[in-house]
């Protein structure tokens, strides 16, 4: 009998603090996973450059600095919201089997002296939302687990829309045939807002990630949307 590999998306979003190291307010941020064997799979963001070195729990971690697929950059001049996703394959591009996975993060703005976060959750057909309490260095945490479409006409209708820009700051359109209505739900289900227009203002929201519920004649589905 074969693992399942559910196909879907991970988004992480956490904002760094200061911890008032010696280069403050300057920092490196690594966001990894690691399967539940703490086996490397794939990192998803390292902020760095040359510096990315002090991440030491990253470096141990994948020891020949395995970037693929990953959002990288500079050491950073200042603290904010960090955003990356998984798209649910390893450092090959492989797909992975369902099953409990760990999302790692450190920060520093030190030579030595790491703050770690880690949050376990389970990847597969169901979708899952932690919302971790704050961290010392890391507040804001959201991380969801959204499985891919599984019939023939989710995964045909998943590739008629899109959403863009994604990430935004306020607006974002819609791209698709017939659409009557976009609905936009927070994480937890709640309906914040409603529009009959593919341009969509999110300017009165909060930072962080929502649901944009686009619904056609054909029926409804549901794309990530995230404001920064």
């Amino acid at each position: 009998m074969h693992a399942q590999n559910t196909s879907g998306q991970l988004t992480v979003t956490a904002t760094t603090l200061t911890t008032n190291g010696t280069y403050a307010p300057k920092n490196v941020v690594a966001m990894w996973i690691q399967d539940s064997s703490g086996k490397f799979v794939k990192t998803m963001l390292i902020l760095g450059s040359a510096r990315k070195a002090h991440l030491t729990n990253w470096v141990t971690a994948t020891p020949v600095g395995n970037s693929i697929d990953a959002i990288t950059g500079a050491t950073q001049s200042s603290h904010g919201t960090r955003t990356c996703t998984w798209n649910a394959t390893d450092a090959l591009k492989k797909p992975v089997a369902d099953g409990t996975y760990t999302v790692y993060m450190e920060m520093t703005e030190s030579n030595t002296g790491t703050r770690v976060g880690t949050f376990t959750f389970d990847k597969g057909p169901n979708a899952v939302t932690l919302t971790p309490v704050n961290l010392p260095n890391f507040i804001n945490i959201n991380i969801t687990w959204t499985p891919g479409p599984t019939s023939i006409k989710e995964v045909q209708m998943d590739k008629l829309y899109t959403v863009y820009p994604n990430p935004t700051l306020s607006f974002f359109y819609a791209n698709g045939p017939d659409i009557k209505k976009i609905k936009i739900h927070s994480l937890s289900g709640a309906n914040l807002l409603e529009s009959t227009q593919k341009e969509v203002d999110l300017s009165k929201l909060s930072r962080g990630v929502y649901m944009a519920e686009i619904i056609t004649s054909e029926g409804s589905l549901f794309k990530k949307v995230i404001k920064n």
